[in-house]
């Protein structure tokens, strides 16, 4: 029986700032489901890196305290010793992979934990068929979407076998059907195998009847304390979406269809994004959604006809086109050019079509409200995963191009950010006259500030409340 312990544990980033965790004191019982919850940036993700043994090897400064590993220092222990024992999924998938294809990918996790060749291929196949990854096994990596990714990350650990399974914002990118039947493997994985599992969430959905112990950080003092699981008892349901549309626009396209190789992924379809609308694109992963957003951003090729202001774009140039259309891209830190904070942003105000608008008064109340005040001098790849989706929503509403397409924003936020930053671009919006268009498996808190919804699934896009297929051009 693997037993894991956190002992009075303090940790910083830096020598000479303050401590992200503060006197962490935790033993996750064997053989238990245990969720982690806490507002962004109160260190969940660095306290499960360092439960793994990847900090302060891998950054950062331990000030205080210790972690063991049945008994032993963790930050002794070799790398394929202590992943035996603890594995731990990342909050960004991509970093989980070094390997070109899914069955690479599998084999080379289990190959680095020295594990005998006769049993590789009969693990991949266990894990292959418990997550229903069959038709993903030799495609590409890259070519996956974010959820795809995120199912095929959580794969590559549960091929491990590890006693104690660390899970950080697991569902992040994964549509609500795939959430739910991953939990129930998650759960069946710690009643039937005896295996110790301990998530980081912002979505308490699904959670009540499964979890043993619910575990909060304090993002002021630093520490955690084990609540009573009845808070997630508090969970609210999604509200319906009211819409809200209208004829003016300034984005259209025309018999717009997609595919990839022999895979279709959209038929032929004409629409016009609304002025001054937020519109929530939604679909199950892997349908198409970020291709359809690459298409208009003209990061990839496309059949049929793509207008704004009612003039063809294809002969635009990328530079220019891209002063029309923002994309906002699903991983954070490929948005960001600058090192800090401070000067990410800095650029942005720089090159903003809307420089009166987004002045230094209005910049500073936005960090504020997203509450970044404190990280604007931190290096932006050190943030957390929410901080990080926060500062790149900001920095794209300074650019205010006329049409923003948000991919899963909101990963990652809890309720209260989550919150702002729809506040934000909801105004932003209004006051900008732009035309916003989001991708987002998050209903919950999200639902009362989307004005129309367009559903993409077998190749056909609907525009929900309206239309059965969308035809709005």
């Amino acid at each position: 029986m693997t037993t894991l312990a956190v002992n009075h544990l303090s940790f910083a980033y830096e020598s000479n700032q303050p401590n992200i965790l503060n006197d962490i004191t935790l033993s996750p019982k064997p053989s238990t489901f245990n969720l982690l919850i806490g507002p962004s940036g109160s260190g969940k993700s660095t306290l499960l890196k360092s439960m793994a043994g990847l900090y302060p090897k891998y950054g950062g400064y331990v000030t205080g305290g210790t972690i063991l590993l049945n008994n032993h220092d963790i930050s002794t222990l070799a790398p394929f010793e202590r992943a035996k024992r603890v594995a731990l999924l990342f909050q960004n998938p991509s970093r989980q992979f070094a390997m070109r294809t899914v069955k690479e990918q599998l084999i080379f996790a289990l190959e680095n934990i020295q594990m005998p060749v006769n049993e590789i291929t009969p693990r991949v196949n266990q894990v292959i068929a418990t997550l229903r990854l069959e038709p993903l096994l030799e495609r590409d990596l890259i070519t996956l979407s974010g959820g795809e990714q995120q199912r095929v990350a959580l794969a590559t650990v549960l091929a491990l076998d590890s006693d104690i399974i660390l899970l950080d914002e697991p569902f992040a990118n994964v549509d609500a059907t795939s959430r739910l039947a991953i939990l129930k493997d998650l759960h069946e994985l710690q009643k039937n195998e005896g295996k110790t599992i301990f998530i980081s969430d912002h979505d308490w959905t699904g959670y009540h009847d499964i979890v043993d112990h619910l575990f909060e950080l304090d993002i002021a003092t630093k520490n955690i304390a084990e609540i009573d699981k009845h808070h997630l008892l508090q969970v609210e349901t999604a509200s319906s979406i009211h819409h809200h549309f209208n004829d003016t626009y300034r984005l259209s396209w025309q018999q717009l269809a997609l595919s990839v190789g022999q895979h279709q992924l959209l038929q032929a379809n004409d629409f016009a994004l609304p002025l001054n609308r937020l519109g929530l694109l939604s679909g199950d992963n892997g349908v198409g959604k970020s291709t359809l957003f690459n298409a208009l951003a003209h990061q990839i090729k496309y059949d049929g006809h793509i207008y704004f202001d009612h003039q063809p774009t294809k002969k635009i140039k990328i530079k220019k086109w891209a002063k029309q259309l923002g994309l906002v891209f699903q991983k954070s830190t490929d948005q960001f050019v600058a090192l800090t904070v401070s000067d990410e942003i800095k650029i942005s105000q720089r090159h903003s079509l809307a420089p009166h608008y987004w002045n230094d008064e209005r910049i500073q109340t936005a960090i504020e409200a997203l509450n970044l005040a404190h990280v604007t001098q931190q290096v932006s790849y050190q943030l957390s995963g929410g901080q990080q989706k926060k500062l790149q929503v900001l920095v794209m509403l300074i650019m205010a191009q006329p049409v923003l397409l948000f991919d899963e924003p909101l990963a990652g936020l809890d309720m209260t950010s989550l919150t702002v930053v729809l506040q934000l671009i909801k105004k932003t919006m209004a006051d900008l006259e732009l035309s916003v268009l989001m991708i987002s498996h998050q209903r919950l808190g999200v639902t009362p500030f989307i004005d129309y919804e367009i559903h993409l699934s077998d190749t056909k896009l609907t525009l929900l409340g309206g239309q059965q297929d969308v035809q709005t051009t």
